[in-house]
């Protein structure tokens, strides 16, 4: 690069300590973007430019200078997404003096249909990927590109590739905190692309609105009470407060004192009047968790809340009364406990007529994709680093996994990897605990049991059990495996899984 910078006349080496300077000050992802695109189509002579910036799969523009259209969706219908493609593929800068005599490109459908001459395409590169490319024009032949503007292009993008691609993150880290504010707002935080979760959810949004008891049944960790949570916040009692009580967590000897309150002199150590749960809920929700666990004398006085809103404390002959929508969560089948009469069949009446079942991880495992990626995020931000990734190997296994504690067990562990793991490392299946990676101190290699065959074929087995995963679903296969869907895209045709690119696409 040394060699390279003193070929710079004394403009150019003005143009660089320029771009260095705004790299170095304060300014915001579209300034930065702005600022270098100026800089480099002054310096380069170009009649216009855009930078592309990857979004997912996809480079969409993010700055434009010159075309016909402000708008940048009618900007990346005026550029060549062929050459885009090469810059990617190759991960060089690229330049054609005469596009239309180019042999590689001349029978192009974008190059054809755009009429390009002189084009200039360089990718800004940070882990050996691109993230962004600078892609200038020159519409006459008289002013062509040269080999010192590709030079200087090169510099350029190896000054800013490192600033960009941390104003990049964050500018797509806020977008991604936007969206997952307007989804929060759908689903209340609660993250599926499951069709039975998408029903609950559907229900929960009907009966949100209603002071209708609710009942969650769902195995421990599925999220019952981030679901009544988001019953709690669409009701019309939102304002008021939002009261939770674990049943299973109390002693039998506690329970109706911890709901009902008592006064003065109720039992020995009862030195003053006590609210209790259900009077501090008052106007607003008690969430009852583990109902199951509730003593059957204590569920009688509940029953009584229920039908008439009244109740007495400890110790009091004075009757309350109590406005409070009710909804509760338990992990037993209610319907055999009342069977085996370990449950009042009233109290079962009473709470069940909406009951809303919420299905265990191992029955939704496309979810398992999605939220070890939010929990990746979330405690990498929590800890203030980039956050790790899981090798392809490491993902497939924590998708096999049956998650016997759910959810609240697939989010222990993603916490317990991103705490423990260098920042943005690429996870093994060895970082996992050993009882989801399904090691033992005295395990043979699981390699000897395989059945012997070529890495090509077993490449292609890999790769076809991840889209049946996926459901063909390209773009979360790429992702699963810790390559780029053009990467994927290679290695399929390489095998024989799909029909090569037309060479017309554009």
């Amino acid at each position: 690069m040394a060699s390279e910078a003193r070929q710079f006349t004394g403009e150019e080496r003005n143009l660089l300590y320029r771009v260095a300077g705004n790299l170095l000050n304060d300014l915001d992802y579209g300034e930065l973007l702005a600022e270098l695109l100026d800089d480099t189509i002054q310096a380069l002579g170009a009649d216009r430019g855009c930078v592309l910036v990857r979004e997912g799969t996809q480079f969409r523009a993010s700055v434009a200078r010159n075309f016909r259209s402000e708008a940048l969706v009618e900007t990346e219908q005026e550029i060549s997404s062929t050459i885009a493609k090469i810059v990617v593929e190759e991960g060089r800068v690229f330049m054609v003096g005469d596009a239309q005599q180019s042999e590689r490109l001349r029978d192009r459908a974008s190059v054809r249909r755009l009429g390009l001459r002189s084009v200039l395409c360089a990718p800004l590169i940070a882990s050996n990927e691109a993230f962004a490319l600078v892609y200038l024009e020159n519409r006459e032949l008289s002013n062509c590109f040269t080999e010192q503007h590709r030079t200087l292009l090169v510099e350029i993008c190896s000054l800013a590739a490192s600033r960009l691609r941390s104003a990049v993150a964050i500018d797509q880290a806020r977008k991604h905190a936007r969206e997952m504010e307007h989804i929060r707002g759908e689903t209340d935080g609660i993250i599926t692309a499951d069709s039975g979760m998408l029903a609950a959810l559907q229900t929960l949004a009907q009966i949100a609105p209603t002071d209708l008891p609710v009942l969650i049944q769902g195995e421990t960790g599925t999220g019952k009470e981030l679901f009544a949570k988001a019953l709690y916040r669409r009701s019309k009692r939102a304002n008021g407060p939002f009261v939770v009580i674990n049943c299973a967590a109390l002693p039998a000897a506690l329970i109706e004192s911890e709901l009902f309150g008592y006064v003065r002199g109720a039992f020995t150590g009862a030195h003053q009047d006590r609210i209790g749960l259900i009077g501090a809920a008052h106007r607003g929700t008690l969430f009852l968790d583990e109902i199951g666990e509730m003593p059957l004398e204590s569920q009688s006085r509940l029953l009584r809340v229920l039908q008439s809103g009244e109740f007495t404390r400890l110790g009091s002959v004075r009757l309350e009364t109590v406005d409070v929508r009710v909804l509760a969560a338990s992990n037993r089948d209610l319907d055999r406990e009342v069977e085996e009469s370990r449950f009042r069949s009233d109290l079962y009446f009473r709470l069940s007529p909406i009951t809303v079942r919420i299905p265990p991880l191992r029955e939704r495992r496309q979810d398992i994709h999605l939220l070890t990626a939010h929990f990746l995020r979330i405690y990498a931000s929590r800890y203030g680093r980039e956050a790790p990734q899981l090798s392809a190997d490491c993902m497939a296994c924590v998708a096999a996994w049956d998650f016997p504690g759910n959810v609240r067990e697939l989010e222990g562990e993603i916490a317990r990897l991103v705490a423990i793991s260098a920042p943005g490392s690429l996870l093994q299946v060895d970082a996992l605990n050993e009882r989801i990676s399904g090691r033992r101190a005295n395990d043979k290699p699981k390699v000897a049991q395989l059945t012997p065959m070529s890495l090509a074929e077993m490449e292609k087995k890999l790769i076809l059990s991840v889209l049946e995963h996926t459901d063909g679903n390209r773009s979360l296969a790429a992702e699963v495996l810790g390559i780029s869907r053009e990467g994927l895209r290679t290695k399929m045709r390489r095998l024989g899984l799909s029909e090569p690119v037309p060479s017309a696409e554009a």
